[in-house]
């Protein structure tokens, strides 16, 4: 038997509360859950460390340690769950739920199955039929149904295993794992010795979060300390990356696209394609 959990979000803060069912559902929850695991795990031969810029393949798992709202789930998962505030099931929607979750094993093999929840998966807010009898009636209790597949499986470490950053952040919040440049980091690095900027200021203040991921990204790494103008310019000339030197500066573009490939050519993300010589760019830097 398996007692059921809500990650909710009423206030924007996070909670977890009890959903609370009956015998027969909690028999049947854990198994239900336990086969998502399996097919979560099926065919996956590696785990790798999240980055922020991995996609994986169909065989691998990213894999997150650190994230301080896992530990909120872990301690709701060690309680008693008659111990949690249960789940409003009369204002269900004002809940915010985003997120199921049970918890199997003990001790150091404890995991967190998690799985999303949508809006979408809330039954009383359309027009549901259920057989009652010899008959389909309309469903008007609060209802909710159970997604088909595990967004992520949390061990008792704390690591997050999961395949899509998308489908995680929308139940946890990962901003910890990397950060955004901010408005005044933008300035400063528009200022670097090797970039000629038309307007910091604006630049900064039209920055959506690709940009900002990028040029946090470049500062970290350091890249336009290491390198040259000349020696990146001849970089980007081997490949037949096209760069815009204007008096001795690479000229960062002012539409987002733009800038965004030359950033993704500064974190070695832009390469050539061994056979049919075209340009690419990846969103990863995983080494081969």
């Amino acid at each position: 038997m398996a007692d059921l959990y809500a990650v909710c979000r009423p206030n924007g803060n996070l909670e977890i509360k009890s959903v609370q069912i009956n015998n027969q559902v909690q028999i049947d929850i854990g198994p239900l859950f336990q086969a998502q695991e399996l097919a979560f795990f099926a065919n996956v031969q590696a785990e790798i460390p999240f980055t922020g810029d991995w996609k994986p393949d169909e065989d691998e798992l990213l894999v997150l340690a650190g994230l301080p709202e896992v530990q909120i789930l872990l301690a709701a998962a060690t309680q008693n769950a008659v111990a949690l505030q249960p789940l409003n099931v009369q204002g269900f929607e004002n809940e915010r739920v985003v997120g199921l979750f049970i918890a199997t094993g003990n001790g150091n093999t404890r995991k967190l199955l998690l799985q999303n929840f949508s809006a979408q998966q809330i039954l009383q807010t359309r027009y549901a039929v259920m057989f009652d009898g010899n008959v389909f009636r309309r469903l008007t209790e609060p209802s909710f149904s159970i997604a088909t597949h595990l967004t992520a499986v949390i061990t008792a470490a704390g690591d997050i295993k999961f395949k899509s950053y998308a489908a995680l952040r929308r139940t946890l919040d990962i901003s910890s794992a990397f950060r955004n440049a901010t408005d005044a980091e933008i300035v400063t690095f528009c200022a670097h010795a090797s970039l000629a900027v038309a307007n910091a200021q604006s630049f900064a203040a039209s920055a959506d979060e690709g940009i900002r991921k990028h040029i946090h990204a470049i500062t970290a790494t350091g890249v336009l300390n290491q390198h040259t103008v000349p020696d990146i310019t001849a970089r980007a000339a081997a490949i037949g990356f096209a760069l815009t030197i204007n008096a001795g500066l690479i000229e960062v573009p002012t539409d987002r696209r733009s800038a965004k490939e030359l950033f993704s050519f500064l974190l070695n993300k832009v390469y050539r394609g061994p056979l049919n010589q075209q340009l690419f760019i990846t969103n990863s830097n995983r080494p081969l």
